[in-house]
């Protein structure tokens, strides 16, 4: 037991000085191993506090009933404009043993036009890796809405120097990579979560009014639920904007089966012998008529022209790439 002293008051004498240090030194003589271990305690929230970054992180854009802020900078977003890639990570200080970036590393990054105390958004460009459509032709529909970006964090430019510019990786989505994308820091609009208490009805009629579907999703999964981000073709241009909510849909006609429903549709139906007349599931025009499913809702983060961002806030039932989403209705 005689090193443990020895440790803490060596590691208080760094993060509180020697006078806090002395101090523990007597409540230990004097009060026992009871004041020692609460100066354990106390040393390791400090510890942990300095060793976190969440004071880097704004809270002005993330409302206390909003989405965190990880979750409005770290979604990702879907755009046909043109996004340079003038400016790029070059590498860091642990470079070459190094490939992987993480949080908190010291950047190197290239190109012109970088301005030291500015602080600077980092992306990535990036294909679905799953070669199969959940529906029809979801795939395609998603690369005609533009390029998918990754956002990877943030950085602040420390100083510019001939040929590179030195960055500290402040906010991490993730590890940053050689090549990713350097481009102006964006403050995003604030959005608020509503209430999931609220009843929302399990049926609505089918409507004509401007709808999408969700093409695409982050990390490319299929299989959604709540709390997951979305991509959807329902952007600006079709009236979006953050801080609206979308309903999941799920219709009944051939044209809005997934993947799944299409293999059930394809498989023999039973029969009841007796019956004199019945009707194919999925025959044409016979479901057409059918009010559609609520599945859940989203609440849109971000817009393009083209695509928004989403949030799934509410879930009834498992929703897919490919499902159908419309403006909550009144």
């Amino acid at each position: 037991m005689t090193l443990l002293p020895t440790f803490v008051s060596f590691r208080l004498n760094i993060v509180f000085g020697s006078h806090q240090a002395n101090a523990a030194k007597r409540l230990k003589r004097e009060h026992g191993m009871k004041y020692l271990m609460f100066a354990i305690t106390l040393l390791s929230g400090t510890l942990l506090t300095t060793s976190s970054f969440a004071s880097d992180i704004p809270t002005s854009s993330s409302p206390a009933n909003g989405p965190s802020y990880s979750q409005m900078y770290c979604s990702g977003f879907v755009t046909r404009r043109s996004i340079p890639h003038t400016n790029f990570v070059l590498g860091s200080k642990e470079s070459p043993h190094e490939d992987r970036f993480p949080g908190r590393s010291l950047l190197f990054l290239g190109g012109p036009s970088l301005v030291e105390g500015q602080r600077y958004s980092l992306l990535r460009q990036v294909d679905d890796p799953n070669r199969e459509d959940s529906s029809p032709k979801q795939r395609k529909k998603l690369s005609e809405l533009g390029a998918l970006y990754q956002e990877v964090g943030w950085v602040t430019v420390r100083s510019v120097e001939k040929g590179a510019s030195i960055a500290s990786f402040d906010f991490a989505c993730d590890t940053a990579i050689l090549g990713d994308i350097v481009v102006p820091y964006v403050e995003k609009a604030a959005v608020a979560f509503r209430s999931t208490d609220g009843p929302i009805k399990s049926f609505v009629a089918k409507r004509g009014s401007v709808s999408g579907q969700i093409v695409g999703s982050k990390d490319f999964v299929v299989l959604l639920g709540t709390g997951q981000i979305v991509y959807t073709d329902f952007g600006s241009a079709k009236g979006a904007k953050p801080g609206d909510y979308l309903f999941v849909l799920h219709g009944y006609s051939p044209s809005d089966l997934n993947k799944v429903d299409r293999a059930s549709a394809r498989l023999p139906k039973g029969s009841e012998p007796s019956a004199v007349s019945q009707t194919e599931f999925g025959e044409k025009n016979v479901m057409r008529s059918v009010p559609e499913r609520v599945l859940g809702e989203i609440l849109i983060l971000s817009v393009t022209p083209e695509a928004s961002t989403g949030m799934i806030t509410r879930s009834f039932s498992e929703m897919q790439l490919g499902d159908n989403v419309e403006p909550e209705r009144p």
